[in-house]
């Protein structure tokens, strides 16, 4: 008998001890009114499965009301991430002091970060990339890099001077993507955004008015769902 059975000998009803030690697989022991039924090994993820699933709780989780547009959304203890996905579409940009009109964007995926501070929510760091026109299957799908400005290599939004605003709420995101398309453009994080070998101004004097390009879009090495599971690991 082991010592862990002469312990609870006396007890009655099924009892389970977990045994956790260095360099080795936690072992669980089965007893039924302190007799032993036997133990075995397994994994820390099998064993805290085990004991989540024991757990009670509640199901009922409120989601807040989400923005428009929005696919994913993540909440953890003092961070929160939204994902969006914009549709491809044509209108204006603005290129240092030029109105440029007409401008075709591909399909786009946006992911915020927030910080919830004192009931306020800080956007931390705003990523943007691009999908091909015709992705069906999402998670699967290429991902590409922004092919225009203002997005550095690691996907970030550079904002220059402008300080983003503290919200309250996550709905509040909805009017977030038009902040970021009616930004300035300047040929900022421009080079090799793209496979069209063309400069800025180039490139859009020679689509405005069309579709953008697929064949244009740089891609990452990326799928839209390891892209989401890198950006968002921290939470």
């Amino acid at each position: 008998m082991s010592n862990t059975s002469a312990l609870i000998e006396k007890e009655t009803g099924t009892k389970m001890v977990i045994t956790i030690q260095d360099h080795r697989m936690p072992s669980i022991e089965e007893f039924s009114n302190g007799v032993s039924l036997g133990s075995g090994a397994y994994s820390h993820e099998a064993v805290a499965r085990a004991i989540l699933q024991s757990v009670e709780y509640d199901a009922i989780q409120i989601t807040p009301i989400l923005p428009k547009n929005t696919i994913m959304y993540f909440e953890g203890p003092m961070q929160r991430y939204v994902v969006m996905e914009i549709p491809a579409h044509k209108r204006n940009a603005f290129y240092h002091s030029a109105v440029l009109k007409n401008v075709p964007f591909p399909r786009l995926v946006m992911i915020f970060k927030m910080q919830n501070q004192q009931e306020k929510l800080h956007i931390q760091d705003v990523y943007v990339a691009a999908l091909e026109s015709n992705t069906i299957n999402l998670e699967e799908a290429a991902l590409n890099f922004y092919p225009y400005t203002n997005v550095q290599n690691d996907f970030s939004v550079c904002w220059g001077g402008q300080q983003l605003p503290v919200i309250e709420r996550i709905s509040q995101l909805t009017t977030f993507p038009d902040l970021f398309f009616n930004s300035p453009n300047s040929d900022c994080y421009y080079h090799s955004a793209n496979n069209s070998k063309m400069t800025y101004r180039e490139l859009i004097e020679s689509i405005k008015n069309k579709k953008f390009p697929d064949e244009y879009l740089k891609p990452t090495g990326y799928t839209f769902l390891e892209w989401v599971k890198k950006l968002t690991s921290s939470i």
